[in-house]
Parts: C-alpha cells; structure tokens; sequence
C-alpha cells in the first residue's frame, strides 16, 4: 500500500526545522534591475528639480532599494541630495525660524544627505546615469536593523544655469508610476547654490508644479507568503490560500487509506504557497455597469397569466425558459384551435338549420323497431 510520504523521518525533520525558522522574505532580487522612466517634454532647463518618490502598494515587497537616477542636461557640478518621507517639511516645521530663513517649501538642509556629487559629462539627448555612493533602501515595514520608508524626497541640482531639464506638471499629482514605483509632482529650483533663496532674476527661486524628467533606478526583493504576511497581498491571492486550507481540513476527515492534503504537515502547505507569486491567483470580474432601459430594447414576452407583455432584452429569461414561454404559446394556440374546432361543430349555422328543416319534411320519422 502507497504511503503519503515513503520516507517518514525527512520530511517531518525538515518541515520542524523549517517550522522553527521559517524564512520572510526571498534570497534573490526580483528581475535584478528596474529603471522608472519619465516622459521628457523638454520644457525647462535650470539649476535643479526637486520630487518624491513613493511605494505603490500594489505589490508585496520586502525592500525596494534606489540605486541612483538618471538626468539630462549641462549637468557639470552636480548633487543629488535625499530626503526620507518625502522633500515637504512636516507641519510643525513649517514656522520654524530656519524655514523663514530659507523661505523654502523644503526641509531644512541639514535633513538631506548627499547621495551623489561630482563632475558629470553634458547629456544632451540621452539621460545622464548619476549613481549614490549609498543606495537609499525603502520598505512598507520596519524592522529590527531597518525603519520603514514608504516616501523619499529627491533634489536633483547643477551649478550650470542650463544643468537639469524638468517639465511643467501635466498630470495630477503622479508624473510616472509602475508596478512599485511612483515619481510624484515637484518643484524646481532656479537658484545657483542648493537651498539658494533668491533665484536667477533675483526673484524666489522655487517654482511649483514641475515634474522630473528622466529615470529613477531600482532594485526590488519580493515578500513570501507566511501567515505572518498574509495581510500584505492581495485579496485574490489571500482567498486562495484560506481555499487551500479549507481543502487540506477536508482531507483530513477522510479515511488514513486515501492519500491527499490532509496527509501533509501543515507546514508543507506553508512551503508551497511560499513559492507562488503574488499575481498567480485569478482575481473577480470587474461587475458590469446596469443598463440603461431607455436605451435597452425591448422584446414581447408572456406573463404567468398568459398576458402578452413588453420586458427589456437584459430581464428575458434563459433559452430554456423562452422555450417554455414558446411552449406556452402553442398550448394556447392549440387550445384557441380546438376551441374553434368545438363551436364549428356544436353550433348550427343558419344554412345548415334551413337545409335540416328540409329535410324533416320530405322524409318520414324513422320507426323504431320492436
């Protein structure tokens, strides 16, 4: 008789172990390399662009680790600066006395770090790969060695008049997103010096609603299922899981000769939903939108008392019910028929009165027989 597991001892020695140290997150980087691409409209070109960046949510990720981006450009002297949570100061920042100094929708300098300075060849056409001597790493949730940062500000800024070209800001609030990713509106700065408040004609040097041109490169490690993650992917996929559950429960009420779900060690259920990817469990249809019934047509139908009705198309019934209000149909033809066929026969029409009375006259009543 077959067995469930033919070597007993393995499998249950691995599954306790892996019970004991059940791994989070994956050993490899998802597809290696990313690169976030914007639309260049070419509009401006000036000292620096200044965006944030932030995690979609879309896809259960570990981390999600910035490399560097990409600009075009005169660059020359240029600086990359970062920022977590995004380049805007927080609300009680915002009548600071080093806020009024700087007169900046920014936060103070003295929050950013530099990720990148130096030389940087001209880049006229293709954009300019400017990579941080420290990548930024990003994450929906904190950990032991790790805090979670879910928005980083970027400030992109060269000491040439024509250093960096952004673009007006055509989109609501998202210049570019992808599956992890999204580039959001900025502001652009005109001064020569970063954080510089007066700008180029002397004026301020920040102007709003600009968006980043270029690429913001990245790396991305997936989250593996776990009941400790499960909230964290989607609903389609977290309805498969629980399914899956469900039918290793049934399993196990099933007598010890069958071999199923039920035989596994639950940590084996564990291990192979680990290896499944987010987007591998089929999601619900979208619900059609209702019709119009002024714009529906509608078709002649029987009601339950044989009364001929108009119903729209998307109330009709199946073809098996049609067929049976067909069905209906010919009953009552039928018996219209029939009905006709009856009064045809049992009533008398005048000719046929006149020709009878006739008839009773030249012909003598018949005698009955003794």
């Amino acid at each position: 008789m077959a067995t469930a597991w033919p070597l007993r001892e393995r499998p249950a020695e691995f599954f306790e172990l892996r019970a004991q140290n059940r791994q989070q997150t994956s050993d490899y980087v998802s597809s290696g390399n990313f690169a976030l691409d914007t639309i260049d409209n070419d509009d401006h070109a000036f000292h620096g662009i200044v965006f944030d960046v932030e995690l979609t949510g879309s896809v259960p990720i570990e981390s999600l680790t910035i490399r560097g981006v990409s600009v075009r450009g005169a660059l020359g002297t240029t600086k990359v600066l970062t920022s977590d949570q995004g380049f805007a100061p927080l609300p009680e920042e915002r009548d600071r006395l080093e806020m009024r100094k700087y007169f900046s929708p920014l936060k103070p300098p003295r929050e950013w770090r530099v990720r990148y300075s130096g030389e940087a060849p001209p880049a006229t056409s293709e954009p300019r790969d400017l990579t941080f001597t420290e990548p930024v790493r990003m994450a929906p949730t904190s950990t032991k060695q790790h805090a979670a940062l879910t928005k980083l500000g970027i400030y992109v800024h060269s000491e040439d008049a024509e250093g960096v070209v952004y673009s007006n800001q055509r989109h609501r609030g998202v210049t570019r997103e992808d599956a992890h990713l999204k580039v959001l509106c900025g502001v652009a700065h005109t001064g020569g010096a970063p954080f510089a408040r007066v700008g180029y004609w002397g004026d301020v040097a920040w102007r709003p609603r600009r968006e980043f041109v270029g690429k913001v490169t990245y790396d991305v490690r997936l989250l593996l299922w776990t009941p400790h993650s499960h909230a964290q992917f989607p609903p389609a996929f977290r309805a498969m899981a629980v399914e899956l559950a469900k039918c290793r429960a049934a399993k196990m009420l099933r007598p010890a000769t069958e071999i199923g779900l039920g035989h596994l060690p639950v940590e084996a259920l564990y291990y192979v939903l680990a290896f499944c990817r987010h987007d591998w469990a089929p999601s619900q249809p979208a619900p059609q939108p209702l019709p119009n019934w002024e714009d529906e047509p509608w078709e002649v139908r029987r009601d339950a008392y044989g009364s001929r009705v108009l119903v729209p198309r998307s109330q009709c019934a199946d073809d098996a019910e049609e067929d049976d209000f067909d069905d209906d149909d010919d009953a009552y033809d039928d018996a219209d028929e029939d009905y006709d066929a009856y009064y045809a026969v049992n009533t008398p029409s005048n000719e046929s009165s006149s020709d009878d009375d006739d008839d009773d006259r030249d012909t003598p009543p018949r005698q009955e027989v003794a």
